[in-house]
């Protein structure tokens, strides 16, 4: 809302997965919407050019890695392909008419403020086009530059993780990875099969988790110690962990024994990497030692073809590892070191208000719920978060969309000054957190509460309560009710998750019919 009047024109920047859920709610709240996208084609991160290996899966489920309303197709595998997720988002925009309103090749250049709404300065074809709108939406995401360190030269190749496409180049050639996160990881363990020297650089030790995980079902969707002989199931870590009574059960708990029972839940799955490789032996005082999903990673060091080091110092000529100051050459220098989000399109006066800091990987804006920013009406954000994203974005543009269309409220100043200050004091935190927003269902929840899309977790009695509290939170589950229901959609994607965890998971009678009519009745 502004000075009475609606705003009705929002341009969108980028047209990645947060630009098209962006895009799709705009026009599904009666906005005039269009995206403008740098590349030739939507899809962002997951489209050529993109940020995308050929053998890459997705560490998260296809019932994480989706949108509510537009579930994978059946076939799909548990943990799609890259090039899954690719067709899948070009799926998305063809079912709803996106396309049409994607303006690719064009790059936002400049971002100014006027009164009202903003002006738009983009690049397209090698000219400038002005364009004058009401509100905008920011979903150029955070992975849109790569983070390169600055003076690394080894007589060899030096290349970010962001270019690697397939292994078989790299045959028969000494290789240094420089990062031991998601990406790094794969990409060593991947490049070892062929290469004649592979080193893996670690800063510091981390947990190397397999992208399913034991369960014991009588617990309540607990997962398990990989060693307990009771375990029956093994379920993708996302349909494991992110579950509201597990998030709530760990929020009643101190620091220090959240951390400790965090430290042995892992130490019970990946516990026998400490005999793997000195690198990767986790204290027992490290309570926030990072968590890295890799299928691949421990097999590969277990061979002897990936070779672990911890830190290193380069100079022009050389790449010495801390093995007793021994020099190692290497052909290539792989970069696995992160990314940054892109926004210099944004006026100076913008950047402030979002006390931008390109410095902070983590947390390089301060947004009220991730969102709004404050004192400058009619623009939001959505993606700019670290952790399982598409529920969260999808929830970030619904909400975003609904408020620039006048059909819901626009947080009060009061309700943002708190919520900014609590995203400052996630900055301010250390050690830094692998993930700044680490209670994921809360998030997703909190979003959902100011939607109006919260899904009823009263249903005593049946399947459908009892998994709604103690599953996994998904995307789906905030489509059962309120804006845009689609309990149909929802209804089907949950039945699915439930038969992945068992009859006995859920009690007699498990995720039945009567829940699910229940459920549409209301």
């Amino acid at each position: 809302m502004r000075d009475g009047q609606l705003a009705r024109r929002v341009a969108i920047i980028g047209a990645g997965p947060a630009g098209l859920a962006a895009l799709k709610s705009a026009r599904e709240e009666g906005l005039e919407a269009v995206a403008f996208e740098a590349k030739d084609r939507p899809g962002g991160l997951w489209t050529e050019p993109g940020l995308v290996w050929n053998s890459l899966r997705t560490n998260l489920s296809r019932y994480s890695c989706v949108f509510s309303d537009h579930p994978h197709d059946r076939t799909t595998p548990l943990f799609p392909e890259g090039r899954r997720v690719a067709a899948y988002l070009a799926g998305y925009a063809a079912r709803f008419g996106l396309d049409e309103a994607i303006r690719p090749g064009h790059r936002v250049m400049a971002v100014i403020p006027r009164t009202p709404g903003f002006r738009l300065m983009v690049e397209a074809d090698g000219r400038i086009e002005t364009h004058d709108t009401d509100a905008v939406i920011v979903a150029s995401g955070v992975f849109a530059e790569a983070l390169m360190p600055q003076g690394l030269t080894i007589g060899g190749a030096v290349m970010h993780a962001a270019a690697y496409r397939d292994p078989a180049v790299f045959a028969g050639k000494r290789v240094a990875v420089l990062g031991s996160a998601f990406s790094g990881a794969d990409i060593a363990a991947e490049i070892a099969g062929v290469a004649e020297r592979t080193v893996m650089l670690m800063r510091r030790p981390a947990w190397y988790v397999p992208r399913a995980v034991p369960v014991l079902p009588e617990a309540g969707f607990m997962p398990a110690d990989a060693g307990d002989d009771r375990i029956r199931l093994r379920l993708p870590m996302d349909l494991v962990i992110n579950s509201r009574a597990r998030a709530q059960r760990l929020a009643a708990l101190d620091g220090a024994t959240a951390g400790r029972e965090r430290w042995s839940w892992l130490d019970g799955i990946a516990g026998d990497q400490r005999r793997l490789h000195p690198l990767l032996d986790v204290p027992e005082d490290d309570l926030a030692a990072p968590m890295v999903i890799s299928d691949a990673l421990p097999a590969a060091v277990r061979s002897g073809r990936l070779e672990l080091a911890r830190a290193v110092d380069f100079d022009p000529a050389r790449l010495t590892l801390q093995e007793g100051g021994r020099e190692s050459r290497f052909d290539v220098l792989i970069c696995a070191t992160g990314y940054r989000p892109s926004l210099a399109m944004l006026a100076p006066g913008i950047l402030e208000a979002i006390g931008y800091d390109p410095h902070d990987r983590l947390q390089p804006v301060l947004l009220g719920h991730c969102v709004f920013p404050e004192g400058v009406p009619d623009l939001a954000f959505v993606g700019m978060y670290r952790g399982p994203y598409f529920g969260v974005m999808e929830l970030q543009a619904r909400w975003a969309a609904a408020v620039l269309a006048g059909k819901l409220p626009r947080p009060d100043p009061l309700d943002l000054e708190h919520a900014v200050a609590a995203e400052r004091a996630i900055r301010d935190v250390r050690p830094r957190p692998q993930f700044p927003h680490a209670d994921y269902p809360a998030m997703c929840d909190a979003l959902a509460e100011k939607l109006g899309v919260m899904p009823d977790l009263l249903h005593d009695g049946t399947g459908l309560g009892r998994f709604l509290w103690h599953g996994p939170v998904l995307p789906a589950q905030y489509r059962l009710s309120g804006r845009h229901a689609r309990p149909d959609i929802a209804l089907g994607t949950l039945a699915e998750v439930a038969v992945l965890f068992g009859q006995d998971a859920f009690g007699q009678g498990g995720l039945g019919q009567e829940g699910f009519s229940q459920q549409q009745e209301d």
